[in-house]
């Protein structure tokens, strides 16, 4: 007995640590569960709700928006977390909206909340432990702002049994003959110096943690990629917000642009594992004007005009269309496109940038889609003196997420992670970090949550539409002509033709069709009417019925039409590379990038090609 009570201090101790780390992982892993629309367990057609993920500040927000046709719509989800937890969410009312919060399994069904919303609020309650049901029912138009189940943090009871151990092991005991005193000494001493390794350690990782996140947007990118699941929206470098441009570029930009998921990935609309996830790593430069450029010349002989299709923002600027069309021609061809400029700004590229260099041609990269809209976007932002920006659609975000994996400490371990199994290649070429997705190719296309895959000339070719660009398929001739946006793209070129007459220049517009105008004929032919129609809703989800094939294909060249006209009767010289790029399809070779909108290196290639043989006619 004397021995055991002897052990006692020590057993305290030990059990004083072990509830410390204990309560540690009760805090660190928290975990919220966030509801998704793709995870309801109701029936989706009777409901019009759609999921949104919007970047607002410096996050990515998910909402379900319900505008319910019928007076109410609601949608559900399963809560089987087996532990007590609680449902938290915004509510933002279009007016004024009645809500309730209802759980329900086999034994029972109750209204957990319900009021009325009449301005921005948020709601919090409790879920029972055990497994049921969760609906969101809105009585008139209402989002709902990142609604999610959060566990329950229960540290009480081991604070208390901390405490008692705490207590029990500061109670004076009687002492022993002075060697026994001795040997407790040098075991307290041994314990005091674990303790304070322990300590010291936790100091440093704390340390860490408060100085990364003091860095804000200066953190490190590697560190600041880990946490684009997170839903972190950080200030990149090479872009600043300007009165007369909006976003543009910096001048003097140097750095290493890296992706390996595209737009269609990081922006929600398909999952990331349907993509094959391609490492692309490049350096990225813009000149001394802003553009991306190795340098500024002073005398050009073609200045190209136009958005991310011409500036090649995802791929090397050795093999983006200017600089290829340069080594065809010999011809000094200097870019000036920049990633979501629309005509008006091209229009002061023109102007402020392009008329000094005196070139003989300038060539209009029209991007069919889009520059409608963003022409629309920046007229308001013209009228309201830069104050209304047009909203950035952000990206589906991580659906489970504990607290430890929102530390930074956390996100610097995992990009350490990736540093390491990337060190050994730093080429600036695409880098395979995948193998190809094991997915039988024939020639009626397979259809994978977003992901077509299809043998075209005994080739695999793999393929998914940008959903914002395929509604513009839903736009007939007449709709777009009617848009604001194309009056004001035909003001733009009309007065870039003005300026380019003025110093002895030419004018071309250069048509670039997006991808749903070159890969759904591919589709149309090969699919069943209603099997196709089915895979294209899974894009257009916001849509209340499903989409109409035989009305998009009669849309699908309906901007190429409208264009051709316009320059017809303006005296410009047209362009349409719409055909070239989809020979190239159809002979069974990939012209975009399969989850990215843009096109890859060979639709470059081919964009150059036609563009130097239509120059030298």
């Amino acid at each position: 007995m004397p021995r055991v009570v002897r052990h006692v201090p020590r057993l305290l101790l030990i059990a004083a640590i072990a509830l410390v780390f204990w309560v540690f992982h009760n805090v660190a892993y928290v975990t919220t569960y966030r509801l998704y629309i793709s995870h309801r367990v109701d029936d989706a057609s009777r409901s019009s709700a759609a999921q949104r993920f919007d970047i607002e500040g410096s996050r990515v927000v998910p909402q379900i928006a319900m505008r319910p046709m019928s007076g109410v719509d609601r949608v559900a989800f399963e809560a089987t977390l087996g532990r007590p937890s609680t449902l938290q969410a915004g509510l933002r009312p279009g007016g004024r909206a009645r809500y309730e919060i209802r759980w329900r399994n086999a034994a029972a069904d109750r209204v957990l909340a319900a009021g009325e919303a009449t301005a921005d609020t948020s709601v919090t309650v409790p879920i029972p432990a055990e497994a049921g049901v969760v609906e969101l029912v809105s009585r008139g138009s209402l989002t709902w702002v990142d609604p999610r189940l959060v566990r329950q943090l229960s540290i009480v009871p081991h604070v208390v049994a901390l405490a008692m151990v705490l207590f029990a092991a500061s109670l004076p005991r009687r002492r022993h003959d002075d060697a026994a005193d001795r040997r407790q000494d040098v075991e307290r001493m041994i314990w005091f110096r674990r303790i304070a390794l322990a300590a010291g350690a936790a100091f440093i990782i704390a340390s860490a943690e408060i100085g990364l996140r003091a860095l804000g947007d200066r953190v490190p990118l590697t560190i600041a990629s880990e946490r684009h699941d997170l839903g972190e929206v950080r200030q990149d470098p090479r872009w600043e917000d300007t009165l007369r441009y909006g976003r543009r570029l910096r001048t003097h930009v140097d750095a290493l642009n890296e992706w390996n998921h595209g737009d269609i990935v990081r922006m929600g609309y398909i999952p990331p594992d349907v993509s094959d996830g391609v490492m692309h790593r490049f350096r990225f430069q813009t000149d001394d004007e802003g553009f991306r450029n190795a340098r500024t010349r002073d005398r050009i002989d073609v200045a190209a005009l136009g958005d991310s299709f011409t500036d090649a923002m995802t791929i090397d600027a050795h093999d983006g269309w200017t600089s290829v069309l340069e080594r065809r021609t010999g011809l000094r061809v200097q870019n000036y496109g920049t990633a979501g400029f629309g005509p008006q700004q091209e229009l002061r590229v023109l102007t402020d940038y392009v008329v000094g260099h005196r070139p003989g041609v300038v060539v209009l990269a029209y991007f069919a889609g889009n520059d409608i809209f963003d022409a629309e976007a920046f007229d308001e932002f013209e009228r309201s003196g830069g104050t209304v920006r047009r909203p950035i659609p952000g990206w589906q975000i991580k659906d489970v997420v504990s607290r430890a994996d929102t530390w930074f400490v956390a996100s610097a371990l995992r990009a350490a992670g990736t540093w390491a199994s990337r060190r050994q290649s730093a080429e600036a070429k695409p880098i395979d970090t995948a193998p190809p997705r094991a997915v039988a190719a024939g020639p009626t296309p397979v259809f994978d949550r977003g992901m077509f895959t299809a043998s075209v000339h005994g080739q695999t070719l793999r393929w998914a539409f940008m959903p914002p660009y395929l509604s513009t398929l839903t736009f007939s001739e007449r709709d777009l002509a009617a848009r604001t946006g194309w009056m004001l793209t035909r003001h733009a070129i009309a007065d870039m033709q003005h300026v380019t007459r003025a110093i002895g220049a030419e004018l071309v517009v250069m048509f670039l069709p997006f991808k749903s105008q070159i890969y759904l004929p591919l589709v149309e032919s090969s699919m069943l009417p209603a099997e196709l129609s089915r895979a294209l809703q899974f894009y257009l989800r916001e849509s209340p019925t499903p989409p109409d094939v035989a009305m998009l294909m009669r849309n699908r060249l309906a901007q190429n039409t409208l264009m051709r006209r316009f320059c017809h009767d303006s005296g410009i010289r047209f362009l349409d590379t719409t055909e070239a790029l989809s020979a190239r399809v159809r002979a069974g070779e990939n012209v975009y990038f399969p989850d990215e909108s843009h096109l890859n290196e060979t639709g470059h290639r081919i964009i150059a090609d036609t563009l130097a043989k239509f120059l030298d006619r």
